[in-house]
């Protein structure tokens, strides 16, 4: 698994000494475009309009003429800029997708040596505060599709530049020009029937006039550049800060945006620092986004270890001449469109196009959807126009792998894939792009459609000693494996998964997986009377599996349970088995502390193949049965049902055996059962093969499988019950008539001898458990798990579905990536493993 990486930021050794650095530090200003091709700067070649701010920067610093977008589309290249990771480590690797919570960004890292970080204008990614702690500076229109937007103003980033001396700033000012709909400037500057448009784009009327709208807001963002230098200068800042000019991605055009073709990542990048970066001074050095926060970082005077970008500040200052030997590039559709996932890989000469599904049709809604657009142009010139049905058809229809030239066919219009003098090119590239797919964590086709987070859908991390166990809680999210037992030292005291101390009475969820492979987490010790205690503190939509929890010794609050404090929005615990002793106030379950209600999931939540061999305590000495004293053998608490928040179970192939009691035995509160202590008025409890094979049952109101409260008749029973199995000798022995609790129909249990339950005949025969698979039995015991429950899959190799139903990926069993594959004609459900022969 992941481990998290070390960050460290140089202190200082007194406030004297931090003040004099703090005032020594340059300022940063970061001018970001949106949606706008560096090739129509005047700087950079560009023929169609002058732009004279923004080449007056370019002649005043240093032009990066190898600067790319490893995503072209807007969310997740900011995300990049601001994190210095790629897409699939910060999680915005679809349009929209939220970054992951834990993310740092250049807010946490720049405020922590000393600088205020302001933002005016666009907020992507949004709705992120913790992540994206960005002042606001007003301004800047912040919404990029605005029809006609108001024109900005200087004065809030003036302000926020003036503010203060002592405290150096970062200022990222984010235009929305020229993001469409291309109605803010003055089209009527420029002669459709003149202006030079790219060799990728087909020739016609309706493109040449959008092409003019697209050159006003050009217009517009050079007009920005020098409102936002002028107010530098006035600000008295201009001599100690570096300012970067950025054009973002490509325009909303074909091979564009939403693409990995050059078009659409290359981007413009300026770096202006007087006396520090040589004025008029050109690099071809690789960058990319994802280099900017370590750069802005070392020029701080900070370090950060971990970040996937490398810091270009010795480059810009002509120290170096280059840092990377590659950049790389993917695209993920959803959700602007179906499934259509793709990769590159680039030097300075060559590029290299993986698309992952070339037997599908690719479709972007915001640029193909039928209308008066573009895009439906193209399509009826190509009708009459060989070169422009030949455009058309290479961007719908694409082959696996594309390669080109930059220095021969910069437009990549000549693919070369075919060409057998590039073979060992190709190959050599290829290699390196999965190298670093793997590396990212990247798993290709599965990342792309609207379930990518679905933890099934991830590699599988391993978990191999007891640091990495405690490092879950670090990605709630993720999907984890055991490759070993793991034993949790002697004397440690275990804090549940998801909570940040041992006092946090409101851990945080889990919604991973944790797939035990067999193997057994040994000597969980918990003692501390908080809420929420297990190897988990609250499941939530989350699967634990193919794991035993052995000579566990936990004493919490309500709720508790060996494998978590609750399970809420349809959890998973299935071939998991607790033994030790299991004590807390009350809601004390042997797996399960507290069922809760939830409305955002609202299937059932599912204990199957488990068995629990432990002591479950409650000491509670309630007198209410609002706030019962309850225990069970496998779920302590039901919670009730609250319109559509509810909480449902199902229970099957699960036995219990052990003591389980409550302290309460003088009043109907203490409950205590063999499964369910107790039931609040809910009957949506499902029960099929589940046996109580207690040593003892104790409490003012025990029961066999539930001790109370369901809801009035004819509601009075639970929902469904079948094979429900009891050993004789279990003494029942209740405080007063009124106290026998859950009644349950004359029949539905059968009591039998003890030693029925030893053989492996009756679990055959009447219930037809998995023997093959899950259990084995040793005559004249209980059933247990067998050790080998790789669940299926082959010795090397497993496939995992995707949302497309003909795709997957397939990775060994260290979770490893190999390679993504299409299967015709074959469907996978999610999280489905199959052999592959």
């Amino acid at each position: 698994m992941k481990v998290g990486k070390m960050i460290w930021i140089p202190g200082l050794a007194c406030s004297a000494a931090a003040t004099g650095m703090a005032q020594q530090k340059p300022n940063i200003l970061v001018i970001l475009a949106d949606d706008m091709a560096r090739c129509e700067l005047g700087c950079y070649g560009g023929h169609n309009l002058a732009t004279p701010n923004i080449d007056r920067v370019a002649s005043e610093g240093m032009m990066m003429t190898n600067n790319f977008a490893s995503m072209a589309m807007s969310v997740p290249i900011r995300a990049s800029m601001y994190t210095g990771l790629y897409p699939a480590r910060h999680g915005s690797y679809q349009n929209h997708k939220a970054t992951y919570p834990k993310t740092k960004s250049v807010t946490h890292y720049l405020t922590d040596l000393g600088y205020r970080v302001g933002r005016a204008g666009k907020d992507h990614p949004v709705n992120q505060p913790k992540v994206y702690g960005f002042e606001k500076i007003p301004g800047f229109v912040v919404g990029c599709t605005v029809s006609h937007p108001a024109k900005s103003t200087p004065e809030g980033i003036l302000e926020f530049m003036q503010r203060s001396k002592e405290e150096p700033f970062c200022l990222f000012v984010c235009s929305i020009n020229s993001h469409m709909p291309w109605d803010a400037g003055d089209a009527s500057e420029f002669n459709p029937s003149k202006v030079v448009l790219p060799p990728n784009c087909v020739d016609n009327a309706k493109t040449r006039n959008d092409f003019c709208n697209y050159l006003a807001e050009i217009r517009l963002f050079d007009d920005e550049v020098g409102m936002v230098m002028k107010a530098l200068k006035e600000s008295g800042a201009d001599e100690n800060t570096m300012v970067i000019v950025l054009s973002e991605q490509g325009p909303q055009m074909p091979f564009g945006k939403w693409t990995c073709y050059r078009y659409g990542q290359s981007s413009a990048m300026i770096v202006r620092y007087p006396g520090k970066v040589q004025a008029g001074s050109r690099s071809d050095a690789l960058v990319q986004y994802e280099d900017i926060l370590p750069t802005l970082i070392d020029l701080a005077g900070g370090h950060v270890e971990g970040l996937d970008g490398i810091s270009q500040l010795d480059v810009f200052l002509g120290k170096e001449t280059d840092k990377r030997q590659w950049v790389y590039g993917m695209h993920n559709n959803n959700p602007e469109g179906p499934v259509y996932p793709i990769r590159s890989i680039q030097d300075k000469r060559y590029k290299l196009i993986e698309n992952l599904t070339p037997d599908s049709s690719y479709y972007e809604k915001h640029m193909m959807a039928n209308g008066n657009n573009m895009w439906q142009s193209w399509i009826t010139t190509g009708k009459t126009n060989d070169y422009a049905q030949w455009l058309v058809d290479r961007f719908v229809t694409r082959p696996a792998i594309e390669f080109y030239d930059h220095e021969t066919d910069p437009w990549e219009l000549n693919n070369l894939a075919d060409d057998p003098q590039y073979k060992e090119r190709i190959e050599t590239m290829h290699r390196e792009l999965h190298r670093w797919m793997e590396e990212q964590g990247d798993r290709g086709i599965l990342m792309d459609g609207p379930n990518a987070e679905d933890p099934a859908l991830k590699i599988p991390q391993p978990v191999r000693t007891y640091n990495e166990l405690n490092a879950i809680r670090e990605d709630l999210t993720q999907n984890y494996y055991l490759a070993n037992d793991i034993e949790i030292p002697e004397g440690e005291e275990w804090i549940p998964i998801g909570a940040s101390s041992k006092d946090d009475a409101d851990p945080a969820r889990f919604s991973g997986i944790l797939d035990g492979r067999g193997h057994e987490i040994k000597g969980l010790t918990i003692k501390n009377a908080k809420a929420f205690k297990g190897l988990f503190g609250r499941m939530d939509h989350g699967t634990v599996k193919n794991l035993v929890l052995r000579d566990v010794d936990i004493t919490g609050n309500a709720p508790t349970g060996g494998i978590t404090g609750a399970m809420i929005g349809a959890c998973t615990i299935e071939r998991v088995a607790v033994t030790g002793k299991i004590t807390g106030d009350s809601e004390i379950g042997g797996l399960v502390g507290r069922v809760a209600r939830d409305g955002s999931h609202t299937d059932y939540n599912v204990i199957h193949d488990c068995y629990v061999n432990a002591d479950i305590k409650a000491t509670r000495l309630s007198t209410t049965m609002d706030a019962p004293s309850c225990a069970g053998g496998i779920v302590g608490f039901i919670h009730s049902n609250n319109g559509t928040t509810v909480a449902k179970l199902d229970i099957a192939r699960t036995y219990y055996t052990g003591n389980v009691s409550t302290s309460q035995q003088s009043h109907t509160s203490g409950c205590a059962a063999g499964v369910i202590g107790f039931t609040d008025n809910n009957r949506n409890v499902r029960m099929q093969d589940v046996l109580v094979l207690a040593k003892s049952i104790t409490g003012a109101t025990p029961n066999y499988y539930y001790s109370r409260r369901l809801p009035a008749a004819p509601n009075n029973v639970i929902e469904y019950m079948a094979g429900l199995y009891v050993r004789n000798g279990i003494q029942l022995k209740y405080y007063s008539d009124k106290g026998v609790g859950g009644q349950i129909p004359d029949g539905t249990i059968k009591i039998m001898d003890d030693a029925v339950f030893r053989s492996k005949d009756f679990y055959t025969t009447t219930f037809h458990w998995d023997f093959n698979n899950i259990w084995t039995i040793n005559e004249g015991e209980y059933p247990v798990f067998k050790c080998d429950t790789e669940d299926g899959i082959t010795p090397d190799k497993c496939c995992v579905g995707s949302a497309d139903k003909s795709l997957g990926g397939i990775f060994d069993l260290q979770g490893r990536f190999l390679n993504s594959v299409r299967i015709p004609g074959l469907y996978i459900a999610n999280g489905k493993k199959i052999s592959i022969k």
